[in-house]
C-alpha cells in the first residue's frame, strides 16, 4: 500500500514537470511569433526614405542658385558703382569750383566755364608780358582740364547706359523674370475690373533677351476670339492687335535686347483709332481698325505667352514665349493723353497704375519657373 502511494507521487510529479515545460515552450513560441525571429538587441534595417530629385527639381535648384549669385554680384557691382559715381561727382565739383574763380561769374555750365577760361588763357598768351611762358602754361593746363572734364562726362554717360540695362526702370521695385523660352513659363493676370472695353490703353516695361518672329508680351482672348488683344515683338517691328489678327498696327522699329524699353498702345472703338508709343515717342498710328468693336469680357489675360485656343487647358507654343523681364504692366479703360503717356515712362513710372490692371495691385501669378525679382 505504501509502495503504491510512493509510485503515484512520483508519476504525479513527472506529469506536473512536463506540463510546466509545455507552458514554457508555448510562451517562448508566442514571443518568437511576436518578435518575428529577431533578437531584441538587433537593430532593424533602416529605411532610406529620401527621394531622388527630378530633372525639373534640379533645374529649379540651378535657377535659384544662379539668381542668388546674380543678386550678390549685382549688389557688389552696385556698391562699387555708387562709390565711383560719388568720386566722379566730387571731382567734377572740385574742378568747377577751382575754375570758377578766374572766370566770369555768369557762366551757367562747367563746359562754358572751361571754354571761357580757355579763351581767356589764349588772349593772355597774345598780350605782351614779362613772363612769356606763363600764359602758354595756363593755356595748356586749361586744355588738359577741358579734356579731362569731357572724358569724365563721357564716362558718366556710359555708366548711365550700363545702369539702364542692368537696373529696374525708375520708380519700379519689382519685375517678373522669364528665365527661358518655354511653353510652361508664363504669367496669369486677374484684372480688377471688367475687360469689356470700348477703348483702352496698355503700357508695359520690357527687357528682352531674345526676339523671334512673334514674341508675346501680353495677350487677351476668349474661346471664340483668342486674339482679342495682343502686343508682341518681331525681329524688325512691334505689333499691336485688337479684335483679331487681321486688325493690327505695326511699328517698324527694332527693340534693343538687354535694355529696358517702354511700350504703350491705345485703341478707341469710336473711330478705330490705334497708336503705338515707344519710350514716349509716337511710332505708329492709324484709324479705321476694329471700328465699333467691343472687347468681350470673360477671357484670359496672360503675359509672356498667348492662349491660342487650340487645346483644352493650355495651347501654348514655345516659339511664342517671351524670355527676359517685364514690369510696370497697366491697363486703363480709356485712351491716355500724350502727357499721361509720357508720365508713365517718368520717374514715378510704376507708381502710376491702371484702373483695369494696376502693377503692384492687380494679382499677377507667375507659372512654370517665372518669378518676381527686385
Amino acid at each position: 500500500m505504501h509502495l503504491c502511494a510512493i509510485l503515484f507521487c512520483i508519476l504525479w510529479s513527472a506529469a506536473c514537470t512536463e506540463n510546466s515545460d509545455d507552458y514554457e515552450l508555448m510562451y517562448v513560441n508566442l514571443d518568437n511569433e511576436i518578435d518575428n525571429g529577431l533578437h531584441p538587441t538587433e537593430d532593424p534595417t533602416p529605411c532610406d526614405c529620401r527621394r531622388e530629385h527630378s530633372e525639373w527639381d534640379k533645374l529649379f535648384i540651378m535657377l535659384e542658385d544662379s539668381q542668388m549669385r546674380e543678386g550678390m554680384l549685382l549688389q557688389a557691382t552696385d556698391d562699387v558703382l555708387r562709390g565711383e559715381l560719388r568720386r566722379l561727382r566730387t571731382e567734377v565739383g572740385r574742378l568747377a569750383r577751382s575754375l570758377a574763380r578766374p572766370c566770369a561769374p555768369a557762366a551757367p555750365t562747367p563746359d562754358e566755364l572751361l571754354q571761357a577760361s580757355y579763351d581767356a588763357g589764349h588772349d593772355a598768351g597774345r598780350r605782351p608780358s614779362v613772363g612769356a611762358q606763363r600764359p602758354e602754361e595756363v593755356g595748356r593746363a586749361l586744355d588738359a582740364v577741358l579734356r579731362e572734364l569731357r572724358q569724365t562726362r563721357a564716362d558718366l554717360r556710359s555708366v548711365q547706359g550700363w545702369a539702364a540695362g542692368r537696373w529696374l526702370p525708375a520708380g519700379c521695385e519689382t519685375a517678373i523674370l522669364f528665365p527661358m523660352r518655354s511653353k510652361k513659363i508664363f504669367g496669369s493676370v486677374h484684372p480688377a475690373a471688367s475687360m469689356k472695353l470700348e477703348s483702352f490703353s496698355a503700357c508695359i516695361w520690357v527687357k528682352a533677351t531674345d526676339v523671334l518672329n512673334k514674341t508675346i508680351l501680353f495677350s487677351y482672348g476668349t474661346k471664340r476670339s483668342p486674339y482679342e488683344i495682343q502686343l508682341y515683338l518681331s525681329s524688325q517691328s512691334v505689333v499691336f492687335v485688337v479684335g483679331g489678327e487681321e486688325s493690327r498696327l505695326v511699328a517698324d522699329t527694332v527693340i534693343s535686347l538687354g535694355r529696358w524699353t517702354h511700350l504703350c498702345s491705345t485703341w478707341s472703338s469710336q473711330r478705330g483709332h490705334m497708336s503705338l508709343w515707344i519710350n514716349s515717342e509716337l511710332m505708329a498710328t492709324t484709324v479705321g481698325v476694329a471700328t465699333g468693336h467691343v472687347v468681350p469680357e470673360g477671357g484670359i489675360l496672360q503675359i509672356g505667352q498667348e492662349k491660342n485656343g487650340c487645346c483644352v487647358g493650355g495651347g501654348f507654343d514655345e516659339a511664342l514665349a517671351f524670355s527676359g523681364r517685364l514690369t510696370g504692366f497697366n491697363i486703363w479703360d480709356r485712351v491716355l493723353s500724350n502727357e499721361e503717356i509720357s508720365e508713365t515712362e517718368g520717374a514715378e513710372s510704376c507708381n502710376i497704375r491702371g484702373n483695369v490692371v494696376g502693377w503692384g495691385v492687380t494679382e499677377i501669378q507667375p507659372h512654370g519657373g517665372a518669378q518676381y525679382i527686385s
